[in-house]
């Protein structure tokens, strides 16, 4: 019986994984076809609003659901559940229109803090979106928590995709018409209303049976659920949009900072566009980075239900060298290569300096999501609320400072400095509780010396098709050479990984894909 739940749950978690990872993918890849159609300052428009609109799809997507879910799972009787769902449901309403109601009343002082007093009609168009988002976040939370997996992982696609659709369709046709890139940003977002509402198509049914259910709320009862959503509920929301929040900094400090620094308005607009070119690369090289770690995450759910401590240890540890081991070479890789990824993808070479810098958050922002699911998984989540102030304070002292006296570098610096305190504090809390990283020097060395290896490669390889005239200057020579750079650079990691043992031939059976890496790289490895 133990076996049969515990399978069940892992096989639930995994479809949500797989389910959050393609709606991570989409999410990064549309931002390039848009800016190629609204140039630098049409997107420094649509990324100026993107953290308000990307925190309330944290909260709907993975921060409130994850919460409610376990609620859910706890109560024993249906009627327990629907009364749970009902008065969080209630709650996270009142919440809703409250936030409503400051975005929308405030978008103009909220606009002129951003240094642009010409946002607020897509701050107002954003706002509704929070009326939206506590119905989703209580819908996809009681379907989780019942073990209904299907319509959350559905509605996450179909919400993404209709987003996405609209985004393009609202570019291609404002540039047809002549729209202002204002108006062309607000009908993007109103993207993300309508795909929110097509979301909730799949919840019908839920909705329909909630309206039926009848109950009054004590206020101890009230006062409880109040507690749970402004303590582990927030938590989980704002690690999950972890980089969201220092974007969020970045639209009120950077353009200002570079205005202060002599940059014309144009000039500052245009510079934040050209830096707002990170998000896509952060993002996917993040999604890329973690999804080999996260999809073991579940394995952990399993390990608690089945109260299997020394599995879920050596799990923990593997968990970790695989988070490594992956975001040192997406780091790296986005490093080598950003410059032809830069000018592939934007059309110009134009701030890849501090791009570049900001792919290191790629490692920090890694390690620190995989100790708040550690920390979230053994019900430790307070832990780690020092480490999120932490991570935002030094972000909000440093910004503005750091962009006046180093440009775009400088705002690229201080996103790096303040994950890498975060990761530092992250690790403390671990031990704490009694849990470690477990990477020890032997390990990380031969990281580092996997990724000089592959670095060398790349290099040799590329310098080596620029001094023989093989390709041009175009931006589709450029993506040739980031095509031959990637497969260049991961057969040397991988090969330098699997004859350098970082893993044993059990822990790369463990590692998705990792039997046709065993195939391909033959070699007898000591466990």
């Amino acid at each position: 019986m133990k076996n049969k739940t515990a399978n069940f749950v892992l096989k639930g978690a995994t479809t949500l994984t797989i389910a959050a990872l393609v709606g991570k993918i989409l999410s990064a890849i549309y931002r390039v076809p848009f800016q190629n159609l609204v140039g630098n300052r049409g997107f420094y428009i649509y990324q100026q609003i993107y953290p308000i609109y990307g925190i309330a799809m944290t909260i709907g997507l993975t921060g409130f659901p994850v919460y409610i879910s376990k609620i859910i799972a706890k109560e024993k009787s249906d009627t327990r559940k629907k009364q749970q769902a009902a008065s969080l449901l209630k709650i996270l309403f009142l919440f809703g229109i409250l936030i409503f109601a400051v975005l929308y009343l405030g978008a103009a002082k909220i606009a002129q803090l951003m240094g642009d007093n010409k946002l607020d009609e897509l701050i107002r168009c954003v706002s509704w979106l929070y009326l939206l988002v506590p119905l989703l976040s209580v819908a996809r939370g009681y379907n989780q928590g019942m073990q209904e997996m299907m319509p959350t992982a559905f509605s996450q696609l179909v919400e993404q995709v209709v987003r996405i659709c609209i985004i393009i369709a609202a570019a291609l046709f404002g540039i047809a018409h002549g729209w202002s890139l204002y108006r062309i940003g607000s009908y993007a977002f109103l993207g993300s209303i309508v795909g929110a509402i097509c979301a909730l198509a799949f919840f019908t049914s839920f909705f329909e049976e909630l309206l039926k259910f009848r109950h009054k709320e004590s206020l101890t009862v009230i006062i409880d659920v109040l507690k749970g959503i402004l303590s582990e509920g927030l938590i989980i929301c704002l690690f999950a949009g972890i980089l969201v929040l220092l974007q969020l900094v970045d639209s009120f400090t950077l353009k200002k900072a570079l205005q202060t620094a002599g940059y014309s308005m144009q000039n500052a607009e245009n510079l934040k566009g050209v830096y707002d070119r990170s998000q896509t690369f952060l993002q996917l090289g993040l999604v890329i980075s973690t999804s080999f770690s996260t999809s073991l995450l579940p394995m952990l759910i399993k390990n608690q239900v089945e109260k299997d401590k020394i599995k879920f240890e050596q799990n923990i540890q593997l968990i970790y060298r695989i988070c490594i081991w992956m975001s040192m070479s997406v780091t790296v890789g986005l490093i080598i290569l950003m410059p032809s990824l830069n000018k592939a993808l934007f059309s110009s070479e134009q701030g890849s300096t501090a791009i570049s810098i900001s792919m290191l958050t790629i490692i920090f922002a890694g390690i620190i999501l995989l100790d708040n699911s550690i920390l979230q998984s053994t019900n430790n989540y307070k832990k780690n609320i020092i480490v999120l102030a932490s991570i935002i304070l030094v972000k909000f002292l440093t910004s503005y400072q750091f962009t006046l006296h180093l440009g775009l570098v400088g705002a690229s610096l201080s996103s790096v400095l303040s994950m890498a305190i975060g990761t530092f504090l992250s690790g403390t809390s671990l031990k704490k509780m009694g849990l470690s990283r477990k990477l020890n020097k032997r390990f990380m060395i031969r990281v580092i010396g996997c990724s000089i290896i592959m670095t060398v490669a790349v290099f040799f390889i590329l310098n080596l098709l620029n001094l023989t005239n093989l390709l041009g200057n175009s931006r589709v020579d450029s993506f040739i050479q980031c095509i031959i750079g990637v497969l260049i650079g991961a057969i040397f990691y991988v090969g330098a990984t699997r004859y350098g043992n970082l893993f044993s031939e059990q822990e790369w059976r463990n590692i998705p894909g990792g039997e046709y890496i065993l195939k391909i790289f033959r070699k007898r490895m000591d466990n």
